[in-house]
């Protein structure tokens, strides 16, 4: 992965060059960037499997399911206010 300096250098280079370079560039690095974030979800993907498969049973699973999220009464109103919600 490029990093902050070679990325402004390249920035740089590419204010030269006609624009049919710059945008294959572009497409250049936009298929780099796809191809890392390929590689990492399927390492994600990897991590959840064997995490399931070291120990989580369906009982676990079912009291995940059951947690519940609460909110502040106030949170609760600004919320409310921004959709415009007077009944709640």
């Amino acid at each position: 992965m490029a990093n902050h300096l070679e990325l402004i250098q390249e920035l740089q280079q590419l204010d030269k060059v006609p624009s049919l370079e710059r945008l294959r560039a572009a497409q250049k690095r936009r298929t780099q960037q796809l191809k890392r974030w390929a590689v990492y979800e399927k390492e994600m993907q990897n991590k959840k499997r064997k995490a399931d498969k070291k120990g989580r049973n369906a009982k676990d699973l079912h009291l995940e399911s059951k947690r519940h999220v609460s909110f502040a009464a106030s949170v609760a109103l600004l919320e409310a206010s921004a959709r415009n919600d007077p009944d709640e």
